[in-house]
Formats: C-alpha cells, structure tokens, sequence
C-alpha cells in the first residue's frame, strides 16, 4: 500500500469511518492505566454501517504500548494487563527498558523487543499477539525496521508524518506499507534528523501524524485565548530553544510534546485535539493517531 492522501480501494471520503487510535506509551504508573481501562470499559463505537471490519458497534478500545521492565517489577501492573489484554485492548511493544536507540544495531534492537515480549510470555500473552511496536523517544534507525521484520510485527507507529509544507491536517497520509520506504521519514532524513530507512515490502507504517496548533483566529472557536503558538514558542524556548515555527503550528502528535515540552494546559490541549479531529473531519479523513503516556 503507498502512502497517499486519499482513501484506500477507490473509496470516497464519504464512504470512510473517521477512525481515531489512542496509543499510551510506557504505562509504569498502576492507577493511571487502571482509570484509562475503566473509563473506555462501556465505551463502543457507533453502530454505522454494521460493518466488523471498521468496528461498528464493537467495544472502542486503545492500545497500551508498555515497557516490560514494569511488569517485572510489579505484580499490580502484570494483573492489569492482563485485565486490559481480556477486555480487548491492544498490548504492543515499546522495548523493555526504554532506552535511546538511535545508535543500536538490529541486534540491540532484536534484544530490546524480545525481552519486552518476554515479560508479557510471562502474563500468557503470546508473541504473535503483539503486533505493533512504538520507538522509545520517537528515536528510530534503519536498524530498528529490520529488526521488526525479523521479528514478523506487523506495524511500527514511530515515524512522524505532516512535517510536509503542503500538508495542513485535511491532507494526512493514510497509513502505508514501507515497500518503497515512507516520506516523513524521508524528509527527516534530508534535514539529517534520522537516518534513511530502506524499503521494507509488507510491513505497515501507522505514522505519528504531528499536531497543528490552532493559530490565533482559529482560538475563540475553541474556547481558549489567542497566542496558542506563541506560548507554544514560549514554553519550547524554556525547554532548550528548539526551534519551532509559528507560522505552520506542528508540534510532535504526543502529549508529552504540548503538556511538558510546550508547558501548555490541559484546555489548550483539548482545544488542540477538537481541533485536529476537525481538520481530518474537513478533509481526507486519514486515522488520527493520538499518541498518549
């Protein structure tokens, strides 16, 4: 499947569910994960069409990409994934100790997979069950893909997407196999941010899309005060002057990036998120992928 803007099979954006994925990452903290698994507990999707294949009227549920040294240490945080793998959230792979991986070969990376997979083997989860797999700190190499597919995972969702100058949020790529490598990445690797990752035929690439900022206009229909992106420049500065342009908005689709990186409140990043779903609902409707902790 290329990427493209467009949805799959000859389908008109009409004819497409908007589908929105939430993916926590590390999950070490017992009563956060506990509420997020009580909260969605009696949540489903809308009925639609009836159709299994786009969830229709199936439990809504969210996928919990952990770090296996936290199962290893507690007994509280094992048994509530188990209780999460029962009732039908998704449990992917985050490594074991969530360390920086730029630099690891694929055998590093192999390692890193393979004890995370270990700790849920414990739990009675097998390892064709986790299927997806989330880079620590975003921090990927051409090492890291081989390594999934050594591994036969079926999809990464590291690599950001919408960095593009001509992409505003209604024109997101929809997810693709990485059979001719993916574009985020790509243009990542022509700023020499991350290195090439080579062609990788089958597997499949759920990209991180970036969040766009509301701009000082578009604040009032959200119910926050203009100087959204300013303060977004503002609390970025206080982290370590990363540079950042106001005039385009995007900002790491995680929210760790708006709530600490940023130092933005829990409004804005409401207003952020009503924002996006919008964008996407005004445009190809390409899934929005919320990246949590």
């Amino acid at each position: 499947m290329a990427p493209a803007q467009i949805p799959p099979a000859g389908l008109a954006v009409t004819e497409v569910p908007q589908f929105v994925m939430i993916g926590f990452d590390d999950n070490p903290d017992y009563d956060a994960m506990a509420w997020i698994i009580a909260f969605m507990a009696e949540k489903t999707n809308p009925v639609g069409q009836n159709q299994a294949a786009t969830f229709d009227g199936l439990p809504a549920r969210t996928a919990f990409y952990s770090n296996g040294k936290f199962l290893d240490q507690s007994r509280k945080l094992s048994e509530l994934h188990q209780r999460a793998w029962r009732d039908g959230h998704e449990l992917g792979n985050h490594t074991y100790e969530h360390e920086h991986g730029s630099a690891f070969t694929e055998t590093d990376w192999i390692s890193a997979l393979r004890r995370h997979q270990s700790a849920l083997a414990k739990l009675q989860i097998s390892e064709d069950a986790q299927q997806g797999f989330r880079t620590p700190y975003l921090e990927y190499n051409a090492a890291t893909f081989a390594a999934l597919v050594e591994l036969d995972f079926v999809y990464d969702t590291s690599i950001e997407e919408g960095y593009q100058s001509d992409q505003d949020g209604r024109n997101f790529y929809w997810p693709y196999t990485l059979d001719n490598g993916s574009p985020g990445n790509q243009l990542s690797a022509r700023k020499g941010n991350k290195e090439l990752v080579a062609p990788h035929p089958g597997l499949w690439e759920i990209p991180l899309h970036v969040f766009i900022v509301p701009d000082d206009e578009t604040c009032a229909r959200y119910d926050v005060p203009p100087g959204m992106r300013q303060r977004v420049r503002d609390g970025i500065a206080t982290d370590g002057g990363w540079d950042w342009s106001t005039a385009e908005g995007k900002l790491s689709g995680l929210d760790w990036n708006v709530l600490q990186q940023a130092r933005l409140a829990g409004p804005d990043f409401l207003a952020i998120l009503k924002y996006n779903l919008d964008l996407r609902l005004a445009g190809n409707r390409a899934p929005f992928m919320v990246g949590a902790h």
